[in-house]
């Protein structure tokens, strides 16, 4: 791809000009496979995707070959388009890449935050609280999806770093998928969980007070229970399940994996 195209691609997914009938496909059918609305293995044939979606047969492939670039769509071999599948391993590999990779832009953003920075994390969690969910039924809207992310992207947009934070949101993206699973098959929250409202809020309290470790540990301690959540509702759990990584960029000596 041409520096030029990706830069157009990049415009038009933020909606600064009239996106290609391509870019509309591609942001009807992300938005739909990272909803759940389109299942994991789901056969995604062209003709019927262009009923569906009003738009024609050579955008909408475009659009599906995009997709498989970025794991959501696989193609197989003389049998057309697929919704990737759900899978145990690769969310675990996500979950461990985003404690990681999220947890060094937290902290890289509370050192750098601003006045600005600041009064953005605390009108993003204004916008979650007015979207809150019912605990008692795990009913997530749209609308609170949406002040879920812009939330978390708040709190990291400080770091300063573009790349960290593309490589943050195609992780927070790809984990949404299952996330989407989880409350399409299941009802009810575990026993003891926490308000979820309450664990953002403790969060923005700790990164607002440039207590690094605090907010780390509090984000940390956030995607390993959602993660256990997910698991519990969608996958078989194993006898003795694999371990997160504990933390990120707070032992800086020597090599940590996943295991």
């Amino acid at each position: 791809m041409s520096r030029r195209k990706a830069q157009q691609d990049d415009k038009e997914r933020e909606g600064d000009r009239p996106p290609s009938l391509a870019m509309a496909a591609y942001r009807q059918l992300y938005r739909d496979i990272t909803n759940g609305t389109l299942a994991p293995g789901r056969k995604l044939p062209v003709g019927e995707l262009h009923a569906t979606y009003g738009i024609g047969f050579s955008p909408m492939r475009d659009a599906l070959n995009r997709l498989c670039a970025e794991g959501l769509v696989e193609k197989r071999e003389q049998r057309g388009f697929f919704v990737a599948d759900l899978n145990e391993d690769v969310f675990l590999q996500i979950t461990n890449a985003r404690l990681v990779l999220e947890e060094t832009a937290l902290r890289l953003s509370i050192a750098a935050g601003d006045v600005a920075w600041g009064e953005s994390v605390i009108l993003a969690f204004y916008h979650l609280s007015r979207a809150a969910r019912d605990e008692t039924s795990f009913v997530l809207t749209p609308e609170w999806s949406a002040a879920h992310r812009e939330f978390h992207f708040a709190l990291l947009a400080g770091c300063g770093n573009e790349w960290l934070l593309g490589f943050c949101r195609k992780l927070y993206e790809q984990s949404e998928r299952y996330r989407a699973r989880r409350r399409l098959l299941s009802t009810g929250l575990s026993p003891g969980t926490r308000s979820h409202l309450q664990v953002h809020e403790a969060i923005m309290k700790a990164a607002l007070a440039h207590d690094a470790d605090t907010a780390s540990d509090l984000l940390v301690r956030h995607y390993k229970e959602s993660f256990e959540i997910v698991m519990n509702a969608d996958f078989e759990l194993l006898d003795n399940p694999r371990r997160l990584v504990p933390r990120a960029a707070s032992e800086p000596e020597g090599r940590r994996d996943a295991v």
